[in-house]
């Protein structure tokens, strides 16, 4: 009985959060990726004495803080299942991810029945009840979720040329939902910090701004791959609808996703996702709740065909980038013989003026495959001009001027 109390009492805060009807009875807030503060609310009723239902409306209020925030988190049937079935026991540690609190509002009622209705600001620690779910085996660790998945990463990016000049003022709260989004999916997420540098490169931002649509987004997607090890490049254009509902702001995000292969900038596929008109206490809050709705109904179709992508595209091991620049006809032979005693499979991708690169599949890691071939290339007597480099999805070796 009390599980279904809770559960209520959820339903209803969602409720108000989804119809941004009045006021706001129960909602969550994003302070930056790792902290959630959440207005949740408790009702203890029929106990005559004041101070006894003040005390089971404040329990309640907190457990539900608690339980609205594990509710964002867990994505399938079967970890709210789990959740269920330890729902009671999991509260009682609470206190582990809680770090403030503070009272709304307070409100007895004597007639026409004894009611305690208690609202809570609660400040939790998203990362702290993260491991907690792990550790009680209701979802998974990243690294669990990473070899299922066959160990791709996403470095997820806004496309800033093409969203709309509302939904940019929001730029740094887009990023940190979707960057939760994908945590919550235990996928982490890199490449922010050079995606970010890249973005004040002049000679990115002219490209950018030439491309129009669908046009010269290969180009696009191949600089910024060169300037992170992702593998999956997940390129969100986000907008933002600003409307009305009984006297309040509301806020509507529509988000466009296209998926990409960051080794060679091939399209995987894309989806849109909606959200309701949302009105709450302010519009970051707003737009907030709205990135996650939006989220929600776009990413699912989006992470099955990059799930299905990559496990094809890495059957035969893991895809390596190789860029071959200065060498001449008979070295890139030798070249192409060793990759073939070296690697599962090879493909040549592309050999312009002096640069050739291929995409190759190996059982070990980039390093190992880095000093084999080098090892490889003196074997051939092949000179290079400098020690071979990792950047990114590739490794790229140089050789000498004299080899062309």
């Amino acid at each position: 009985m009390e599980r279904m109390r809770q559960t209520v009492l959820v339903l209803v805060a969602l409720f108000f959060v989804a119809g941004g009807v009045g006021q706001v009875m129960a909602q969550i807030e994003m302070l930056d990726e790792r902290t959630a503060v959440v207005n949740a609310r408790g009702v203890a009723e029929g106990m005559k004495k004041k101070k006894d239902r003040e005390a089971v409306a404040f329990e309640r209020a907190m457990d539900n803080a608690v339980i609205m925030v594990v509710n964002e988190m867990l994505r399938e049937s079967a970890e709210r299942q789990k959740f269920e079935d330890v729902q009671e026991s999991f509260l009682r540690e609470r206190d582990q991810v809680i770090q403030t609190f503070t009272y709304r509002s307070k409100n007895n009622y004597d007639k026409p029945h004894y009611k305690t209705v208690i609202t809570l600001e609660v400040r939790i620690n998203r990362d702290r009840l993260r491991q907690m779910l792990i550790d009680w085996n209701i979802i998974e660790a990243a690294d669990e979720v990473r070899e299922e998945l066959d160990h791709f990463s996403i470095m997820p990016y806004i496309d800033s040329a093409n969203s709309d000049a509302e939904a940019l003022k929001y730029k740094d709260l887009f990023y940190t939902r979707v960057r939760v989004f994908f945590e919550d999916q235990n996928i982490p997420t890199i490449g922010l910090d050079e995606a970010t540098a890249l973005e004040a490169d002049e000679q990115f931002v002219a490209m950018t701004k030439s491309s129009s649509g669908e046009e010269g987004v290969e180009d696009v997607v191949l600089q910024i791959s060169r300037a992170t090890p992702a593998d999956i490049f997940v390129k969100i254009t986000p907008r933002i609808e600003t409307g009305s509902y009984g006297g309040a702001t509301t806020k509507k995000v529509i988000l466009s996703i296209g998926a990409y292969s960051s080794m060679t900038g091939e399209f995987i596929g894309s989806n849109q996702g909606f959200s309701e008109p949302l009105a709450m206490s302010s519009d970051g809050a707003s737009v907030g709740a709205a990135i996650d709705q939006a989220m929600n109904a776009a990413m699912p179709r989006v992470m099955d065909v990059i799930t299905s992508f990559w496990r094809d595209y890495a059957e035969n091991g893991r895809p390596i980038k190789l860029i071959f620049t200065d060498f001449g006809f008979d070295e890139v032979r030798n070249i192409r013989s060793a990759l073939q005693d070296l690697t599962n499979d090879q493909k040549r991708l592309t050999a312009a003026g002096n640069v050739t690169e291929y995409m190759v599949w190996y059982d070990g890691d980039v390093e190992s495959l880095m000093y084999d071939l080098y090892d490889a290339l003196q074997a051939f007597n092949i000179p290079l001009a400098e020690n071979p480099a990792m950047v990114a999805n590739s490794i790229r070796f140089y050789g000498t001027s004299d080899s062309q």
